[in-house]
């Protein structure tokens, strides 16, 4: 049997922090990068779910990719290698257009994306509370991403919003790949045999289930603002309700942090996706509201976060040993890569608002299920 491998230091975890969190800011600059391709006429409307899939799934195999590096490899090299890619990649997307040129791009992206996010899920993984060391990777990347996107519409480069958002990403892939220059030589994983067993039926449900919130989520996330300008709004009210929102997310993981070990994972899941059906619905009745969409855009984003760590928690009373956790990140990466693709299908034969009403019932069907499971370790 491997030897467990010694807990990484408070450096390696806070660097590994930072990388993943600039990694995954395209999630926050998702709203403001999309609906500035559409208004643009970059993309379509109806491609919007397609271009989000296609990087998510991207970040899916370049996470696996990366653990898979990361046990042969050097941390120093890896990461520095994917910063620079992704640097590269979001910086050769300006000026460009059509969905064959983006969408390729894109994949290009999510695969340096999903590298980099792995030193963070290695990282994490090798600390004594995971639950706490993922909640403040959740804050802050979230704190990351509400800070860029709250600049990104008071910027302006070429009188392009969808330029201004590439080269922040790019400036993002770029800081990763400085900071793995402070990375320890040798940065493993554990090893693969001690992950075998890990997927049962009891664990499938809860990490399907991860898939699916996250999914929902997401959803509305990728739609948000181009949801907001069908309705008129400017981009600088866009940027505010989208920063806000992050600001909520950061919010909600830090209480889960602080508050989760006394609440029931099962039943604080099943709660919290039946507030965000609640929560879509009050986007839809609020619409003609500045002030309504900015309190549910809040609300929204504290329920994101603080609901998330609570699917770890699940995994770890079905299979104390943590081996199924380490497929948390996956699954609900490709929630949210394939579920906005089928909302975009429901966008294009309606209209956008039809991805609220497409979130609304994932959130129900969720809650349903997380309700009536059984409780069972694997």
């Amino acid at each position: 049997m491997t030897a467990p491998l010694s807990p990484v230091t408070g450096r390696t975890l806070a660097t590994s922090i930072l990388i993943g969190s600039c990694a995954l800011l395209v999630l926050g600059v998702q709203p403001v990068l999309l609906g500035a391709m559409v208004q643009e006429g970059r993309i379509a409307e109806a491609q919007v779910g397609n271009l989000v899939t296609i990087e998510m799934l991207a970040m899916v195999l370049g996470s696996l990719a990366g653990i898979g590096l990361l046990r042969r490899a050097g941390g120093q090299v890896v990461i520095g290698l994917a910063g620079l890619v992704l640097a590269a990649m979001n910086l050769a997307m300006t000026g460009q257009s059509g969905m064959a040129i983006l969408a390729s791009a894109r994949a290009i992206a999510g695969l340096s994306e999903g590298v980099l996010v792995a030193s963070a899920l290695v990282a994490i993984s090798r600390v004594t509370r995971v639950e706490r060391a993922s909640a403040i990777f959740l804050a802050v990347q979230t704190l990351l991403q509400a800070v860029v996107a709250a600049a990104l519409p008071f910027l302006a480069m070429a009188s392009s919003r969808t330029d201004t958002a590439l080269v922040a990403l790019a400036a993002a892939g770029a800081i990763a790949a400085a900071s793995a220059l402070s990375l320890p030589r040798q940065l493993r994983p554990a090893a693969p045999d001690s992950e075998r067993g890990a997927l049962t039926p009891a664990s499938l449900t809860a990490l399907l289930g991860a898939g699916l919130f996250l999914g929902a989520i997401v959803s509305v996330w990728s739609y948000f603002g181009l949801w907001l300008i069908h309705y008129g709004y400017p981009p600088t009210f866009e940027g505010t309700a989208v920063s806000l929102c992050l600001v909520a997310q950061v919010v909600g993981a830090l209480a889960a942090a602080r508050f989760g070990e006394r609440l029931p994972n099962r039943h604080t899941i099943s709660v919290c996706a039946l507030v965000g059906a609640v929560l879509v619905a009050l986007f839809f009745l609020g619409r003609d509201s500045m002030a309504a969409i900015i309190a549910v855009s809040i609300a929204f984003g504290f329920v994101w976060l603080f609901t998330l760590p609570f699917f770890a928690g699940w995994l770890i009373e079905i299979d104390p040993g943590r081996r199924a956790v380490l497929y948390l990140t996956a699954f609900q990466l490709g929630g949210a890569a394939l579920l906005p693709s089928l909302a975009g299908l429901a966008v294009g034969s309606f209209s956008v608002d039809a991805m609220l009403v497409f979130s609304g019932a994932i959130f129900v069907t969720l809650s349903c299920v997380v309700r009536f499971t059984k409780q069972g370790r694997g």
